[in-house]
């Protein structure tokens, strides 16, 4: 198992070139901070993550790509508002 310094490198790198901010509580729940590189907006916050069960490769890779689907639909909802707005 990663210690939690470890996973919060890990984390933050899979996201590049999109700004990651990524901590862990002591007691093992991590939260994820996404921001445009260009522009630092915010673009997604998840919270209350439990690293319990990240302890392989494989793990983190499906919580990354679930992140980062959830990141798209965020992007397109965003979209959608603008274009029905404008």
């Amino acid at each position: 198992m990663l210690s939690h310094l470890e996973l919060r490198h890990v984390m933050e790198v899979a996201f590049r070139p999109t700004i990651c901010k990524c901590t862990i509580s002591p007691d093992g729940l991590m939260s994820i901070e996404l921001r445009n590189p260009e522009t630092h907006i915010p673009e997604l916050t998840m919270t209350g993550i439990s690293t319990a069960k990240l302890s392989g490769g494989r793990a983190i890779a499906a919580l990354v790509g679930e992140i980062k689907d959830e990141a798209r639909r965020v992007k397109a909802a965003d979209k959608d508002e603008i274009k029905r707005q404008g």
